[in-house]
């Protein structure tokens, strides 16, 4: 569409700097002009800066490109888990997608790293954050004081409840919804959740919220009775998992993630439980190694390019007016991928 190229050429000129704070961004008729467009793709163009938080429309006087706070720094830092390894998500490519050909750097650590750092340290040497939480419950209380501190704050795959800091998570309870249901279209009949984190503490994070889109999915289809299998029978005694899956008859199994389906395919073909014929298996994220593992692996895929466009876009917004007080949550959908490990049932 027209529209989304003016706004990109004049988001571009704005995070450059090469139209300063204040001053006048081209109006409506210089704009249909320059683009050959009606009028109206110009205002929307216009609109959608105002609404990305980049100009502010004044009546009868124009568009004017809003400061960008008290800015000090023009770097943007992505705080992850894990370091340097994009088969956990690749987000960078959606943040640099948006940072492309501007002034702002983007720079990355881990979690520990980062919880370092004090709020001096971070005040000045960042406009923003972008984190993706370790353990949440714990890291709050450091969250909660950058928002008090002004500092711009993203939240990644996780969300505080009521939270007044932004996130952007994939739709979880959608993808345990997807996969349960899945299974169920490919007759299966006893079909288990397997997590490796005890998410029933609390029911928080997105394994949980993954495992109540699984219920929701058994629900509607009248499978009432569903287990659930705890973290100790793969880890300590796998002997006792493979006898409880026949014992239960469970025919088909949802995994937390796909590094946890890639285990427990592992141990299957290790005790001789053929998959999918006996045993139907499907986890979450679609990371490369569904696809290099025999049979390959279903998965619920998320899009971590969308994830990180999203996640820098109501970063930027919070950059250009750290006033702003929302907690606007996005949720990006996620993608049921089928493939040979839940082709299998009755």
């Amino acid at each position: 569409m027209k529209y989304i190229k003016i706004y990109n050429d004049l988001k571009k000129a704005i995070l450059r700097r090469e139209v300063a704070p204040h001053s006048p961004v081209p109006s409506e008729k210089a704009l249909t002009i320059k683009y050959h467009v009606s009028r109206i793709t110009a205002k929307r163009a216009l609109n959608e800066l105002e609404q990305a938080g980049l100009i502010e429309r004044i009546q009868g006087k124009g568009s004017f490109v809003k400061e960008h706070g008290r800015l000090k720094s023009h770097q943007i830092l992505l705080v992850l888990p894990f370091s340097g390894n994009n088969d956990l998500g690749n987000y960078v490519a959606g943040i640099q997608q948006v940072l492309k050909d501007t002034t702002w750097n983007l720079l990355s650590m881990t979690n520990n790293e980062f919880l370092n750092l004090n709020l001096a340290q971070i005040g000045k040497n960042y406009a923003g954050i972008i984190y993706y939480p370790q353990n949440l419950s714990l890291e709050i209380p450091h969250l909660l004081e950058l928002y008090l501190h002004q500092i711009p704050i993203i939240l990644l795959d996780q969300t505080i409840s009521n939270s007044l800091i932004p996130s952007v998570i994939s739709d979880n309870v959608g993808g345990g919804y997807l996969a349960c249901q899945h299974l169920i279209e490919q007759h299966y009949q006893k079909i288990a959740f397997y997590s490796t984190s005890h998410f029933e503490l609390d029911f928080s994070g997105s394994v949980a919220e993954r495992f109540l889109g699984y219920v929701k999915a058994l629900r509607k289809n009248e499978q009432f009775s569903f287990h659930s299998l705890d973290s100790f029978q793969i880890i300590k005694n796998e002997k006792k998992l493979v006898a409880w899956i026949k014992e239960k008859k469970i025919d088909s199994i949802i995994a937390e993630n796909d590094v946890t389906a890639f285990r427990l395919l592992s141990l299957f073909q290790e005790k001789e439980i053929k998959v999918p014929e006996q045993v139907g298996l499907i986890g979450f994220d679609n990371l490369p190694i569904t696809r290099f593992a025999h049979p390959q692996l279903s998965s619920i895929g998320q899009d971590f390019i969308r994830l990180g466009t999203e996640a820098i876009n109501l970063l930027l917004q919070q950059i250009n007016n750290p006033q702003l007080i929302f907690n606007k949550q996005v949720t990006v959908p996620v993608q049921l991928i089928k493939r040979a490990s839940t082709c299998g049932g009755k």
